[in-house]
């Protein structure tokens, strides 16, 4: 798995620590610096000179905010193991993106129903997707306190509108 050159040192560490270290735009001695270490101790890492001590790991991980499997696995590797990393987490892209076709699958439906002047099918549709986010008695008061809401300001606009429309035949 470890790429070890013939000293026994750990290639693909040496060649992660001066990647990782040039991504985040820091010089070996501000490397260094970070770890408390010398600037010597950085470059012999990176030539794959001599291998950093369990400590030294930890002090490159915090320096470098990464972790142990950053610095140790190949690049092909290391992004299968992101990708999987992101797969498996409880919100992830690809959940997004299930979910949200999932919800376009109802609304199209839903539309084709109301094409189709099916109402009981499309308010059957829509009382699904309602149903997705509404699981507690708080989130049916969310929505009847947003309802009440929209109701009171389409009042309003329309009152307003009324008594602009009366001011103006007034005016005349």
């Amino acid at each position: 798995m470890f790429g070890k050159s013939e000293e026994g040192i750990d290639k693909k560490l040496a060649r992660n620590i001066k990647r990782i270290r040039m991504e985040r735009g820091m010089t070996q001695k501000d490397l260094a610096d970070a770890m408390g270490s010398i600037e010597q101790s950085v470059s012999k890492f990176e030539r794959a000179i001599s291998a950093p001590s369990a400590k030294a790991i930890m002090q490159l991980c915090e320096a470098l905010q990464v972790t142990p499997n950053d610095l140790y696995l190949d690049e092909s590797d290391w992004q299968g193991w992101q990708s999987e990393k992101l797969e498996h987490q409880e919100h992830s892209i690809n959940g997004l993106a299930d979910h949200i076709e999932m919800v376009q699958a109802l609304f199209a439906k839903a539309e084709k129903a109301h094409d189709d002047k099916d109402d009981k099918l499309e308010r059957a549709y829509l009382d699904q997707i309602i149903q997705m986010y509404m699981w507690s008695t708080d989130h049916f008061r969310e929505v009847a306190h947003l309802l009440d809401r929209r109701y009171v300001n389409e009042y309003l606009d329309k009152m307003e509108l009324e008594t602009r429309n009366a001011i103006a035949s007034n005016v005349d």
